[in-house]
């Protein structure tokens, strides 16, 4: 199950981390923002006992990159300590207003969204493989469609002639053998020892075979 989570949420790994470095750029922006509203208006915006500093830029990037990481409903909730009278107001509501709109509104639903979209993509992958495991034949690669189309019952073949059971029991059978083998036997043991599946009889099996002699004797 871990490994599911893990798979879907780093399926799009690749721009996930496009997003880092906007977050990072974000935070740089903000940091420079807050030192000169800092520097420039009388009385501090950071209260150091709350442990907000800024006394230079890097301070000032360690305090915005620390209440970027804070839920706090759509700013940075800093404490704008003397900082208090009516027309310090527009400042603080575009600062939280554009912070809000740029990382939690847009860089959020971007990361939640990617993240979502790589479950889905992974929900859908197994959903197929289910599909295929029930109407794909996993030997010869004929669907249960073309099979039907052909007058081929589809049990009598997965059950019968292309039995998967049965070739791992003879795939089994040759490496576990420490007698001889028939010139069949060492051809098929030596590609599958080399991954080839040219052995195997793909879209072809013995009813399909049996009506295409059928046809040809009758000509």
């Amino acid at each position: 199950l871990l490994g599911r989570v893990i798979r879907g949420a780093t399926t799009h790994a690749d721009q996930l981390i496009f997003c880092f470095p906007f977050a990072l750029f974000i935070t740089i922006v903000y940091a420079i923002l807050y030192d000169y509203v800092n520097q420039s208006g009388k009385g501090e915006v950071f209260d150091n006992s709350e442990m907000e500093y800024c006394g230079s830029l890097l301070q000032c990037l360690v305090t915005v990159l620390l209440q970027s990481l804070h839920p706090a409903g759509g700013g940075h909730n800093l404490s704008w300590k003397d900082r208090r009278e009516f027309k310090d107001l527009w400042q603080r509501l575009l600062i939280d207003a554009s912070f809000w709109i740029l990382f939690t509104v847009i860089g959020l639903n971007v990361v939640t969204s990617l993240i979502l979209d790589g479950f889905r993509q992974l929900k859908a992958e197994r959903e197929r493989a289910v599909k295929d495991m029930t109407t794909l034949c996993t030997v010869c690669g004929l669907s249960k469609d073309e099979l039907t189309n052909q007058g081929i019952s589809w049990s009598t073949h997965v059950e019968r002639e292309h039995n998967i059971w049965s070739y791992v029991t003879f795939f089994y059978y040759l490496q576990e053998h420490s007698g001889r083998f028939s010139a069949v036997e060492n051809e098929v043991l030596q590609k599958f020892k080399k991954a080839d599946p040219s052995f195997l009889p793909s879209g072809r099996c013995i009813s399909i075979d049996t009506k295409i002699n059928n046809v040809i004797n009758k000509m």
